[in-house]
């Protein structure tokens, strides 16, 4: 007979007995005591799931309710089959990932299955009915417990008997949820792909990718070589200055209040130009929130390690981003800037160049909403365990923050106090994000960035983003040095390319447009032209 070591995956660093029996009791705890309290204490009203022609074909099978309950002792088998204690917290936040998931939803939009009386029914239906309730319907926790136990053991199972006996009884808690009737096939296929994403996000496979990166050490020669002389200077720009920093956010989130109070002064008097000042006026706020962020992306938002990722979430929170998720394709964009890994190059996806073009006016009009949906399973793929688990914790908080918003704030005042600001944010933010780099050579780090001279009040709104070369230069520059950085090295930049504003870079991409012109718009020298 082959022995456990030889069935299961054995690892190193082995978990204790006791580390193990912790997790399971505070799996157990976690998944049932707020599931039967939020049966018990519903706060909004209940939907009820309707019964498709599925189910209503399948029998009602009361003696199924023994493989329902065999659940709980499933729980217990991935936690007890893997042996590396790394391996087994990475596994353990997936459940506790899972039920926070469903019993936010179980609390902001409850649901309930028809209703079945236990009075002619015998052991164990009798006991689950006594216990459980129609509610807490969809997703079913149960299917996606389940389901993630079963992806969990069957990794770490090696007989192939034994794992298609795994993947048996894991059917069987699925069938029999519908057969014993406690809940609609829609439950049960929600719950399955909450559970199998949840696998999915936390275990896929990472691409190898080789340490050294050309491109990125030419950036680092090239900012070597612009340094020499000047390092007195550039030394005082990497420090972060606390005063300025919280000088922007008290002064964009007042921008903020002001905004939100136009827009709701000016719908309750029906004052339309109110209301379209407020949306301009909040947009400007959220855009600083996203540039606030983007400091925060290369640990400049705040000097304290912590203070530095709160206010990022809190940030992104305001525009449905995971900061987390962010930072991992924006550090990719810097570092492999000129390189077929940089994600935002979009050469690196298509050739033609009549398809390339295409990819500009996406960009330049539904760019930044493909972001939004594509940046977390990008970031998931590359992400390390810790940053995976960061990514599901703060898409969760900003489950709860938009369920909680959609619950008690009246739609017209999200409406017009969020949703068409951040759409035009999200316009605001493609043109920025296409001047910056559109039309450049992304093979040269003095050539793959544009730098932008707007009018100044606009260069304070952007937090000095328009100076993007000098930033990809010196990403670990704040952004209110920015200005400063760019006196210093301008002048000794062999080349560089610019634009005197974003329309005007705009005027020039369209007219280059019809020739599908690749070659830099805004092409100079400025060693020379000083010299």
């Amino acid at each position: 007979m082959a022995t456990a070591a030889a069935l299961i995956h054995d690892r190193e660093a082995p978990a204790s007995w006791s580390r193990r029996t912790w997790y399971l009791v505070t799996i157990g705890l976690l998944v049932s005591l707020p599931y039967f309290w939020l049966e018990r204490h519903v706060a909004f009203p209940v939907t009820q799931v309707s019964a498709s022609a599925i189910d209503r074909a399948i029998p009602f099978v009361p003696c199924t309710a023994w493989l329902y309950i065999s659940l709980y002792l499933q729980l217990a088998l991935p936690v007890f089959l893997v042996k590396d204690a790394t391996r087994l917290r990475h596994m353990v936040f997936g459940f506790g990932w899972i039920a926070v998931v469903s019993h936010l939803t179980f609390f902001f939009w409850p649901t309930a299955v028809a209703a079945f009386s236990a009075s002619s029914f015998a052991m164990p239906m009798r006991l689950i009915l006594a216990a459980d309730t129609s509610g807490n319907a969809l997703p079913s926790l149960h299917a996606s417990l389940a389901v993630y136990c079963g992806l969990c053991s069957a990794k770490l199972i090696i007989n192939k008997w034994l794992r298609s006996g795994m993947w048996i009884w894991t059917f069987l808690i699925l069938a029999s949820t519908l057969l014993a009737k406690r809940h609609e096939l829609v439950d049960i296929l929600a719950g399955s792909a909450l559970g199998a994403f949840a696998y999915w996000a936390l275990s896929r496979q990472r691409p190898h990718e080789p340490a050294y990166c050309k491109a990125w050490q030419t950036t680092i020669n090239a900012r070597k070589s612009l340094s020499q002389g000047i390092e007195t200077e550039l030394a005082p720009l990497f420090l972060t200055n606390g005063r300025k920093r919280v000088f922007e956010l008290a002064y964009f989130f007042s921008v903020a209040i002001v905004g939100v109070w136009l827009s709701l002064y000016g719908w309750a008097g029906s004052r339309w130009f109110l209301i379209a000042s407020g949306i301009l006026v909040t947009a400007l706020a959220l855009n600083a929130f996203v540039l606030l962020m983007h400091d925060g992306m290369h640990s400049t938002l705040f000097k304290n390690r912590q203070w530095n990722w709160l206010g990022s979430v809190l940030l992104g929170s305001t525009f449905l981003m995971s900061f987390t998720a962010y930072r991992i394709l924006h550090t990719r964009h810097h570092k492999f800037l000129g390189d077929p890994r940089d994600p935002d190059d979009y050469q690196n996806y298509v050739r033609p160049r009549l398809l390339l073009w295409f990819l500009h006016f996406v960009r330049l009009t539904v760019g930044s909403l493909l972001y939004l949906a594509l940046i977390p399973f990008l970031a998931l793929k590359y992400g390390s365990d810790a940053e995976r688990r960061r990514i599901l914790g703060e898409y969760a908080f900003l489950f709860a923050v938009y369920s909680a918003l959609l619950r008690f704030v009246p739609g017209h005042i999200l409406f017009f106090a969020w949703f068409v600001p951040l759409l035009i944010v999200g316009s605001l933010t493609a043109v920025r994000g296409f001047t910056q780099h559109g039309i450049t050579d992304a093979a040269d780090p003095l050539l793959a960035s544009r730098t932008v001279f707007p009018n100044p009040v606009v260069g304070f709104f952007l937090l000095h983003e328009n100076y993007h070369l000098e930033h990809h230069l010196f990403p670990e520059v704040p952004s209110y040095y920015l200005p400063r950085l760019h006196q210093l090295i301008w002048r000794r930049l062999p080349r560089a390319v610019s634009s005197r504003g974003y329309l005007s870079f705009l005027s020039k991409f369209l007219r280059a447009t019809p020739r599908m012109d690749e070659t830099p718009i805004g092409l100079e020298h400025p060693a020379k032209r000083s010299a």
